[in-house]
């Protein structure tokens, strides 16, 4: 977790896989009660790519008690759409 913003509800993460920051709101997180995160926390994350940027789908705390609804995957996925111009 790169930064949150509590009072908006929002947060940047970053990836070593991606080259650009990932947006998250803090309805896309994963956990019971307060969906807040802190910067410099680990999470997982999924991610999609719209016409501008990243934006996360869903972010998993590491050490929460909620589990992704791919837990019977591997922990890491990555898949890319690309359609080019006409």
């Amino acid at each position: 977790m790169a930064e949150w913003h509590d009072e908006e509800g929002w947060g940047v993460l970053t990836s070593p896989s991606l080259e650009l920051p990932v947006w998250a709101h803090y309805s896309v997180v994963q956990a019971e009660g307060f969906r807040a995160l802190s910067p410099g926390e680990d999470v997982r994350f999924e991610a999609e790519q719209d016409a501008f940027q990243w934006r996360a789908t869903a972010v998993w705390p590491v050490g929460g008690t909620t589990t992704s609804p791919h837990s019977d995957g591997p922990e890491y996925t990555s898949s890319l759409d690309i359609t080019p111009d006409p």
